[in-house]
């Protein structure tokens, strides 16, 4: 078929781009290598009928907000999201646990049981940022990133604009050490930066850590994580696009220094009139599809140095026949119903040590979990009166003795003692609760989505060296490339990896404008 753009790839990105374009009047072509749509956003009954696992992606916490859902008429199209009433639990292994709320009052109060001084400090906080912080979170998400210069400009116009540039040179730990007193209340905190892989202990994160301690939400996909991409794809073709699976991209075709169409894996060609759009991440999209041949020397050397080093994930997806009950529950009862619970250690200093461990090849053997039950919210992803886990244990992708491949040996020991970490906590777990198990380890995590290099489900490390005006590379953060009538639109570029179509939706605006299509959505 005549198409206008190629999209490769129908991660939830690629999809949400396509939308936009195909409701702009252009005839978009998605061609997927696998057999399904939404990369990590992926649901599968991983261990029993009738059980829904999420097995790249749980939490969509942008999503229901974002400008994607209201212009793509996401509901319209079947996706829909419900809300827990309770958002995160960190539980202490004294069995007390502090529970996050979405009211600031209710927060702080939380926040009081641990220390007076830190509830009025985070009341403050809330004062002094929360504006601020509702008026540019998502914009700054749903937006090319500014240059550094202009960000500092205007953020050195008031007191409190310079104190944050102050906090983003620091690390989380320091950030957390000034502002608060109680040891509970800074491993809380501090797990909003972690469970999103950014390293306790790395510099200029400090402003991010502000941002995971005044904002967040914690929705969930009815019928699971797949769901958003099938809503996605009805967009696209209720709009004329075409979405084919089972295509695989072998290289991207070039004129000259211009992007033409793509080669299949099975030596046919497809041309597109406009542009060829990637959301393969940026080592195959570049270095494989396109050739470094065809690259200026410089932006090849930026392509071979992104990384993807830090931490990954092992995970256990679970059927079990009844919910999981925290001794923290006697401290507060909410613990149990919020969307995730998360067990790490006692102290900020075990968080940087676990971390520590990652980065040597050592999978931690104290507790780094986070736990989700996603059918406490949504009963339709199990069979009626019985629940799905995602136990999440952070841990390396390499072995420091025998690289990924010594997963192999290890992983059912280490699977076992995940379960006896939790069980510690939740007592009611017992073998018997277990109906069946199956284990994701890190590995696994990348034959399910190659995206995901080295098992980073942030696609590429979020470091401040791939963050904004530098994601992925310093001087292509403007979803362009060198290659002309080559865009990216990947979790690997502004505003980062998770599951909120951030760089689908500039990705598009930034296409629309150079092909001068009409931007319906402005």
């Amino acid at each position: 078929m005549p198409c206008d753009f190629i999209i490769i790839g129908s991660g939830h990105n690629g999809l949400a781009c396509a939308g936009y374009l195909a409701r702009a009047g252009a005839k978009i072509l998605v061609l997927e290598r696998s057999t399904r749509v939404g990369g990590g956003c992926h649901t599968a009954e991983a261990t029993l009928p009738g059980f829904k696992h999420n097995i790249c992606s749980m939490v969509h916490t942008n999503i229901p907000l974002s400008p994607v859902y209201r212009d793509l008429e996401l509901e319209r199209n079947g996706v829909r999201y419900v809300y827990p009433d309770h958002l995160r639990g960190t539980i202490f292994p004294d069995g007390r646990c502090l529970v996050m709320y979405r009211d600031a009052a209710r927060m702080a109060a939380e926040i009081a049981r641990f220390s007076a001084r830190d509830a009025k400090t985070f009341a403050q906080l809330v004062e002094d940022y929360g504006e601020f912080i509702d008026s540019t979170y998502l914009p700054l998400m749903y937006s090319p990133p500014l240059p550094p210069s202009l960000q500092t400009a205007e953020l050195e116009k008031s007191q409190e604009g310079r104190a944050l540039m102050q906090w983003q040179a620091s690390t989380p730990v320091q950030l957390l050490d000034e502002l608060f007193e109680s040891e509970q209340v800074k491993v809380h905190f501090l797990a909003r930066m972690t469970v999103l892989g950014f390293p306790p202990d790395a510099f200029g994160q400090g402003w991010i850590c502000l941002f995971r301690i005044l904002k967040a939400e914690a929705p969930i996909c009815v019928g699971g994580s797949q769901q958003l991409a099938e809503g996605l794809r009805r967009v696209v073709e209720g709009a004329g696009g075409v979405v084919k699976t089972g295509v695989g991209v072998k290289r991207i075709l070039l004129r000259g220094n211009r992007a033409f169409g793509v080669e299949l894996s099975d030596g046919a060609r497809l041309e597109a009139a406009k542009a060829v759009i990637t959301n393969v991440e940026p080592k195959k999209s570049f270095l494989q599809m396109v050739g470094e041949e065809h690259l200026p020397p410089a932006f090849a050397t930026r392509v071979r140095n992104y990384h993807s080093r830090g931490r990954s994930l092992f995970c256990l997806h679970l059927a079990v026949s009844e919910p999981s009950q925290y001794r923290a529950g006697a401290d507060n009862p909410h613990v149990n119903r919020a969307f995730s619970q998360e067990m790490f250690c006692g102290t900020v200093a075990d968080q940087v040590q676990a971390y520590q461990e990652i980065a040597a090849g050592k999978p931690p053997r104290r507790e780094m979990l986070q736990i989700t039950l996603p059918t406490l919210f949504d009963p339709s992803q199990a069979p009626p009166g019985k629940h799905t886990v995602l136990v999440w244990q952070y841990a390396p992708y390499e072995l420091a003795q025998d690289g990924p491949q010594g997963w192999k040996k290890v992983r059912d020991e280490y699977a076992a003692h995940c379960l006896e970490l939790w069980r510690s906590y939740a007592p009611n777990m017992t073998k018997d609760k277990i109906l069946a198990m199956t284990i994701q380890d890190p590995t696994d995590t990348v034959q399910h989505n190659d995206n995901m290099v080295n098992g980073v489900d942030v696609v590429g490390d979020m470091t401040p060296d791939q963050m904004g005006y530098f994601r992925p590379f310093a001087g292509w953060s403007s979803y362009r490339s060198p290659v002309e009538g080559l865009y990216m639109c990947g979790g690997y570029c502004h505003p980062g990896g998770g599951v909120h179509a951030g760089a689908g939706h500039n990705a598009a605006g930034v296409i629309a404008e150079d092909f001068k299509l009409e931007k319906w959505w402005q």
